[in-house]
């Protein structure tokens, strides 16, 4: 299977967990819309630039949670031109809470994909990519929260001239909708028969 084969199938698959993931769990879905930047590690000939993505989650309980992320970060070639290498990847990520109430430090391990441009020479391709991350989530009311992240993305086998393994740091912040949940309301009360007084 050749690299972009393998990203498209990360993504589907990803795809996939996030529903899967939805009816299994037993908290509020939700979507999280970051932004930040990238830095590019030393060897990789890019300028780090600003980056966006989405996230799909879910939490499966008191400290575990799974969610789908996709990004991309608007990087350059260090070149003369300043030639566009954007970067776009998707992953899996696992998260673990150390508390359970509105705001919580976690921590992330995820494995994803990278698509990456850095030179001219060897052109884009696709790299496997580890993800070891530390966060906080503070959660406003029933459906809104905050989250900042801190993501060490460890790219695999890059094509760049010296081979090898890559560190990239994604730092972002960004703004979370939870919704559905635990609603412990009926749609028809029941009401409880009544005693007649002989």
């Amino acid at each position: 299977m050749n690299g972009r084969g393998f990203f498209y199938g990360l993504l589907f698959a990803g795809l996939l967990a996030a529903p899967v993931a939805a009816l299994a769990a037993s908290d509020q879905p939700y979507v999280n819309l970051f932004g930040g930047n990238t830095f590019f590690g030393p060897g990789s000939h890019l300028d780090g630039g600003g980056t966006l993505g989405l996230r799909v989650g879910q939490r499966l309980g008191q400290h575990l949670g799974i969610e789908w992320q996709v990004a991309s970060a608007f990087a350059r070639l260090q070149d003369q031109n300043k030639t566009s290498a954007n970067q776009y990847s998707g992953s899996v990520i696992g998260n673990y809470y150390a508390f359970s109430g509105a705001s919580s430090p976690y921590l992330s391990l995820g494995l994803g994909a990278s698509s990456d441009l850095f030179n001219q020479q060897t052109g884009r391709g696709t790299s496997v990519m580890g993800i070891f991350g530390l966060g906080y989530e503070q959660r406003l009311g029933d459906h809104f929260g905050l989250r900042l992240g801190l993501q060490d993305q460890l790219l695999f086998d890059t094509p760049q001239p010296q081979g090898g393994a890559l560190n990239n740091i994604q730092v972002t912040g960004g703004i979370s909708y939870f919704w559905g949940g635990n609603d412990n309301t009926r749609a028809f009360p029941i009401i409880a028969p009544t005693r007649s007084e002989p």
